[in-house]
């Protein structure tokens, strides 16, 4: 901006908070084959879009039982050659393209989906590593055929970005015309992105403990008794995501197996992803700026906060500049560093009801026959 050498000039400049917006949308990746779209990544604002482009293939069945959930969310597929030689060579490139799509379509992947073929051992290491790249989520399906295996299997799971699906479920085929057991990772993720966009901050509440849409039973029986132990309480405590049957074919789940416990809770993961991430984008305007206008970037990331902690998705906070890292020599150089402290609003996974029996109402009894 120019000034004039006479006369009155004027500047405006802003000295409040900026609002931060959080993320209100899931996008979803799904990996997989397609017989009428290109190998690469294609772009959709809606399932219903990409139904209708993606011909047919395994993408076409993992946009199916993603739908059946009753959700819209922005679709990325990632298309692979399915051969017999280059097969897994071929998947594991179309998931680390899936780096390349906040670049291409502006949307980065938050759940991946690999439909079919994440149980294979190549295929699950891509996926973590792109997960964790993207700060995203990738649903495995463990193809084993017990649960002693499934349970097994998790010993070789350690990542916050991975969530555990066993059993297959059982589903109806129109092209067979009979029933099938398929993976649950397209229907998961169709319950995470509907559970998302329920409210503004759906993505602080559980896909666990709700009807999964679209079958009609599991492929081995996974019992379920309140209050004891069986198949489905194993397959939780070993970090896998299952099915019930409670009133409806329930998700049950929803822990990870990261090596940190506070980071066994998906919900947990996923909320101080999407803080986080919403918290850079509000700030990134301050870098190369003038220090003081630290300020108000502080005030803008407490003013999310307290929001936050309004809407019971944080139960407090805590913003202030870290006076160790803050040296003189970092804030000659332009670096500095502020603490956030912030706890989330946990997850119910457990309720005890101790039922004590007592005499003390005996004085009852009497008034009743007196």
């Amino acid at each position: 901006m120019a000034y004039a050498n006479y006369g009155v000039n004027a500047k405006i400049s802003i000295q409040a908070a900026s609002p931060i917006r959080m993320q209100s949308n899931t996008p979803v990746a799904f990996i997989g084959t397609s017989d009428t779209l290109d190998i690469g990544m294609h772009f959709f604002m809606n399932p219903d879009l990409a139904l209708q482009k993606c011909g047919e293939g395994s993408l076409k069945k993992s946009l199916v039982e993603f739908s059946e959930q009753n959700v819209k969310a922005p679709i990325i597929l990632s298309v692979y050659e399915d051969d017999e030689i280059n097969s897994i060579s071929n998947a594991r490139a179309a998931i680390t393209l899936l780096k390349k799509a906040k670049a291409k379509f502006t949307y980065r992947p938050n759940l991946i989906v690999a439909r079919e073929i994440s149980g294979e051992d190549a295929i699950k290491t891509e996926l973590e590593s792109v997960a964790t790249a993207l700060k995203a989520t990738a649903i495995i399906d463990l193809a084993q055929k017990s649960s002693i295996e499934a349970i097994t299997k998790m010993k070789e799971f350690g990542s916050k970005r991975l969530l555990a699906a066993y059993p297959f479920v059982k589903t109806w085929s129109n092209e067979l015309s009979d029933y099938e057991f398929t993976p649950q990772s397209a229907r998961l993720a169709g319950m995470i992105a509907h559970t998302d966009a329920e409210w503004e901050h759906g993505y602080a509440d559980s896909y666990s403990n709700r009807v999964m849409l679209g079958i009609s039973g599991t492929e081995g029986d996974v019992d379920f008794e309140m209050g004891e132990s069986c198949t489905a309480e194993e397959l939780r405590s070993a970090k896998i995501s299952t099915i019930i049957c409670e009133n409806g074919y329930r998700t049950w789940g929803g822990e990870t197996s990261d090596p940190e416990t506070i980071w066994q809770d998906l919900t947990r993961v996923r909320v101080f992803d999407r803080i986080s991430e919403a918290c850079q984008k509000g700030v990134f305007t301050a870098i190369d700026k003038r220090a003081d206008v630290l300020k108000y970037a502080k005030m803008s990331v407490e003013e999310l906060l307290r929001a936050l902690q309004g809407a019971f998705v944080l139960l407090g906070f805590e913003v202030s500049w870290n006076n160790e890292l803050n040296t003189k020599a970092n804030i000659t150089a332009g670096k500095f560093y502020l603490d956030i402290r912030m706890q989330n609003n946990p997850i119910v996974k457990q309720l005890t009801l101790d039922f004590i029996y007592v005499d003390t109402y005996s004085e009852e009894l009497m008034k009743r026959i007196a």
